[in-house]
């Protein structure tokens, strides 16, 4: 019996010993587990510190960028503005100068008109015929006669055509069309009057080339670039100085 008092004191001895060791590491547990929380708080409070700073550094760029759009927005509308005004002045003022050359060319063609009425041969007898041998002459043309108002007529003695001018030489003949203010429906009746000539043919036309030129007081922008690119002159009336200008077809002369 006393063996096993014995040995029942020294088993409690080594429980105690185990005993005091297990509170020992459970203490030495603790105090780790209490350290590692207090730094997983501060590395929790740095991050939540750091993203605080970076949200308001984000909020801060979002903010000066949206004033920086908002000013450039402002910048254009202001310029998009003073440009609108500038636009709006500039087309008046082009409006003004187009409507003053306007009324200009107007004033010119009453005063012509006035001053002749819708008389095409008095415009041909003072203008045209002063000067067009001449003028012509330096393109190359070298006409020994002409002739206004020149009819032509079919062999039954109906009207075939007439030309308000009509120059001549041996190898070639040129047909102009007169009027105070010249279309480019006025420049389409030109070309069929002249191939109505060519088809008939008559005994003064027969082998000769048919050249063509339209003359005007007025001639539209389409009409001239119509009759340049069907090979016939240009020849604008100079009012001021009873004087012509004539302008070379823009590309071969065109023949008939």
């Amino acid at each position: 019996m006393a063996d096993n008092m014995a040995k029942l004191e020294e088993a409690m001895a080594r429980l105690a010993v185990t005993m005091e060791v297990t509170a020992e590491r459970m203490a030495k547990s603790h105090d780790e587990l209490e350290r590692s929380m207090a730094r997983s708080r501060e590395e929790t409070e740095r991050a939540m510190v750091k993203l605080r700073e970076e949200s308001e550094a984000r909020d801060a760029r979002v903010a000066k960028l949206r004033e920086e759009s908002d000013a450039r927005a402002a910048k254009l509308r202001e310029e998009s503005a003073k440009n609108h005004e500038e636009f709006k002045r500039d087309l008046a003022a082009q409006n003004k100068k187009l409507s003053e050359k306007i009324n200009e060319v107007s004033k010119s063609i009453d005063k012509w008109i006035g001053h002749f009425g819708t008389n095409i041969g008095t415009l041909v007898e003072l203008t045209l015929i002063p000067g067009i041998k001449l003028k012509m002459k330096k393109f190359g043309h070298d006409f020994d006669s002409l002739a206004p108002r020149k009819q032509y007529y079919r062999k039954d003695g109906s009207m075939l055509a007439e030309v308000d001018l009509f120059l001549e030489n041996g190898v070639e003949v040129m047909a102009v069309e007169v009027k105070t203010q010249f279309n480019a429906p006025a420049v389409e009746y030109h070309v069929k009057r002249l191939q109505l000539l060519r088809k008939h043919d008559t005994e003064r036309l027969k082998d000769k080339d048919i050249l063509a030129a339209i003359a005007g007081l007025s001639i539209d922008r389409d009409a001239e670039e119509l009759a340049s690119r069907l090979g016939m002159y240009v020849i604008k009336m100079v009012e001021d100085d009873k004087n012509i200008t004539v302008i070379e077809p823009a590309g071969a002369v065109g023949k008939w």
